[in-house]
């Protein structure tokens, strides 16, 4: 087969997996329509592309060749689904039935898949292969046999020292994963799905654990941590551990992890292509006076050697790949076309494992990759009036830049704006730093003590790119908010993208085409900002978080604890692009002080509060007190009981936080026109609710009694759950709607 087949049939196979998203992933069970429009799609779309290249003169192959294209397609999207992971008959999920809570008391027994890691509340957390669960017998004598995996977290206090191997008895709570019911919020039931887990265990007590395992790669790879922790201390030591083994080998603190991501920097802490890059550069500098055959077998087996200590991430497998593609062009002198063996590593590796092609480490390694073999050399000769080494400083990060930057838009809404030059000032030191890393870890693996002396002439470096960072990350505007961008603008950023790479014509015009790019991510900000009107109710466990948009003017009312601010409010407030609030007003001068530790950018104008000291950019709000924020009205109406109403449009709202079953409700607070209630806690009393006449009842609490829920229909008052409904939005023109899941979609 010729080059120029085997490259359609590759690029035919990924497309096949790429037409899944057509149902999203992880789904098990697409419809039949779904699976219809698929099929028909990739069974037409070979055809129009052989049409559209026959109208630029260009030869094509048969028509046969061209229906082989789409039965290669089509059997990629098969293969796909039929890895797709379910859970088995006597998975451990199975033991919720429909009539259970998403929680149980259990005690499970299996096997340690991972080594255990922090969590971002300082717990540990691991997958565990079940083998066994008892529900309720003390002595365990009705444990039940089951399969499956279980994403546990444990309390770090734990003295117990896990590994991965062991085998474990803990008990603790089973609980079912639930999807998000807040925009912009992490789906951690999907991400649990696409590695075959349905249920998560919240551990208690560990009752049993067995013998450490004689091997596994932790035993190569912690003497290396140690011997750096040792050498240099914490976090510098954990740092460069993660710089030279990859994030997932080693526990970084949350604060680095975060400094990192914030700053740009977050694919030095993944073992990737940068590492591979280095090792191949130090072992062909040192097997040079060897045979090309010998430096074959010493460079193929240290990659691997290397592989297997990072862990086998997608981003590492294809940088290994094409690390071997390189090693073996070298050994039959033969020049290998870079593209190729980009393409070549990516078709293998989703032959290997087709559920990557929705991984994102996969998604992100691949497109950096892409886009420095197409780009570099472009800007190279753009930016030729520069020495070589400059040039490429520039050049390399802002080819990776350009072709991830879209994806990461659309996953994530947030653009770390010091991105490029950060990149461009610490790449000599991150090499540098890297390279020292590597050759540290040879010694420490050999010698862990003399490696934990030898690594001591890294920490200077290390610190300094520490203190670099912190600063770059406290810069005006280092971290902002884009908003949400739709798959559509992502996916016509990427065909202009790849117009300017492929047509001459494009590659004239590129400037204008980045001007347009550019418009289609800002000008919907802008709009939204002069012409959006919204109220959205964010579900939180305890009181629900209203944030108010008025033309650009936004203002939040409660902010809750430190969880709610960083998985609820922040998630939502990139997804909107909301880089400033104008007002805030919350119940508790602590969640004051909690935002402005977890917020990393957006700005607050004034803080306002009923109770509490007054704290610096703050004000105390008394009763009756209006806060008026464009046509926004904000009152704190009462203290006792604590109500606030507040009116945007033509909509009046009134929130209730505490129960007023004996209490009386103020005079301003009744006859109020197209009132919608909202209110949180355990109860609420349904002859006050009804004395308030609204047209729309919310409710933000974790159990309804059925008796309000029938008094509301009956008065044709309508009803929303935010436990069942998720958030609830009201714009002027679509009035209210939910945004979140019902709870039969909870289901497995």
């Amino acid at each position: 087969m010729s080059r120029e087949r085997w490259t359609i049939f590759s690029l035919a196979y990924i497309t096949g997996l790429l037409a899944t998203g057509v149902w999203g992933f992880p789904n098990p069970h697409p419809t039949l329509q779904q699976w219809l429009f698929v099929i028909v799609i990739l069974g037409l779309l070979p055809f129009i592309v052989a049409w559209f290249l026959k109208q630029f003169s260009v030869r094509c192959p048969s028509a046969k060749f061209w229906l082989g294209v789409s039965l290669v397609a089509i059997l990629g999207a098969i293969y796909f689904q039929f890895r797709v992971p379910q859970p088995s008959v006597n998975d451990i999920s199975r033991i919720f039935s429909k009539n259970t809570s998403y929680y149980q008391f259990v005690t499970v027994s299996g096997k340690i898949l991972s080594e255990p890691r922090l969590t971002s509340n300082q717990g540990q957390k691991f997958w565990l292969k079940a083998q066994k669960v008892d529900l309720n017998s003390s002595d365990h004598s009705d444990a039940k046999r089951v399969s499956g995996k279980l994403y546990v977290t444990i309390p770090l206090k734990t003295k117990n020292q896990l590994y991965a191997g062991q085998t474990i008895t803990i008990t603790g709570g089973l609980y079912k994963p639930r999807s998000p019911t807040n925009p912009g919020a992490f789906d951690f039931r999907a991400y649990l799905a696409s590695q075959g887990t349905y249920a998560g265990l919240k551990g208690e007590r560990i009752i049993h654990l067995g013998n450490v395992p004689f091997w596994g790669w932790w035993k190569l790879r912690q003497p290396i941590v140690n011997s750096f922790t040792q050498g240099l201390g914490s976090p510098e030591g954990l740092l460069l551990s993660s710089m030279v083994l990859g994030r997932q080998a080693v526990d970084l603190s949350v604060e680095i992890r975060d400094l990192f991501m914030k700053t740009g920097l977050a694919h030095v802490l993944a073992a990737s292509g940068f590492h591979v890059v280095l090792l191949l550069g130090i072992i062909l500098r040192l097997t040079r006076n060897l045979s090309p055959k010998q430096q074959l077998i010493i460079g193929i087996s240290s990659l691997f050697f290397y592989g297997g200590l990072t862990g086998l991430q997608p981003s590492i497998c294809r940088a290994i790949l094409m690390g071997t593609a390189v090693l073996i062009g070298q050994t039959v002198q033969r020049k290998i076309i870079i593209l190729n063996s980009l393409l070549l590593a990516a078709t293998l590796l989703l032959l290997w494992q087709p559920l990557w092609i929705w991984d994102l480490g996969f998604q992100f390694s691949f497109l950096s990759t892409f886009g420095l073999i197409v780009t570099i050399p472009p800007l190279m000769k753009r930016l030729d009036w520069l020495p070589p080494a400059i040039a490429t400083l520039i050049a390399v990060p802002l080819a990776a830049t350009i072709w991830v930057l879209p994806l990461s838009l659309y996953k994530f809404s947030i653009l770390a704006t010091y991105s490029i030059p950060t990149n461009i000032i610490t790449s000599p030191l991150i090499t540098a730093i890297s390279i020292g890393g590597m050759i540290s870890s040879a010694i420490a693996f050999i010698s862990p003590i003399l490696g934990s002396f030898v690594v001591k002439i890294l920490y200077y470096p290390v610190y300094f790119l520490i203190k670099l960072l912190e600063i770059i990350v406290h810069l005006p505007g280092s971290y902002y908010a884009v908003g949400k961008l739709s798959l559509g603008v992502m996916l016509l950023i990427y065909v202009i993208l790849v117009l300017i790479w492929l047509n001459p014509f494009w590659q004239r015009y590129w400037k204008l085409a980045a001007l347009f790019s550019l418009g289609l991510i800002i000008l919907p900000i802008i709009y939204q900002n002069l012409t959006l009107i919204k109220v959205t109710i964010l579900e939180a466990k305890s009181n629900p978080v209203v944030v108010i948009q008025d033309r650009g003017k936004v203002s939040l009312i409660n902010l809750g604890n430190e969880e709610a601010i960083k998985y609820t409010i922040l998630p939502f407030l990139s997804q909107q692009g909301i880089n400033k609030i104008h007002a805030v007003l919350v119940f508790d001068s602590q969640s004051i002080r909690d935002w402005l530790i977890v917020n990393p950018y957006i700005t607050v104008d004034l803080f306002f509060h009923n109770v509490g000291e007054t704290q610096s950019n703050s004000h105390q709000l008394s009763s009756g007190q209006i806060i008026k924020l464009g046509s926004t009205f904000i009152e704190l109406v009462a203290n006792q009981p604590l109500l606030v109403s507040f009116k945007l449009s033509n909509q009046s709202w009134l929130w209730i936080t505490q129960n007023i079953q004996k209490q009386t409700l103020p005079q301003k607070a009744l006859n109020i026109p197209n009132l919608a209630v909202l209110w949180s806690g355990k109860s609420v009393s349904l002859k006050q609710l009804i004395k308030l006449n609204p047209k729309v009842a919310i409710a933000n609490s974790s159990y309804i009694p059925k008796k309000v829920r029938q008094e509301l229909e009956t008065r044709n008052i309508d009803f929303y759950w935010t436990r069942q409904d998720g958030a609830i939005q009201w714009t002027p023109k679509k009035g209210f709607i939910t945004t979140g899941i019902t709870g039969e979609q909870n289901e497995f």
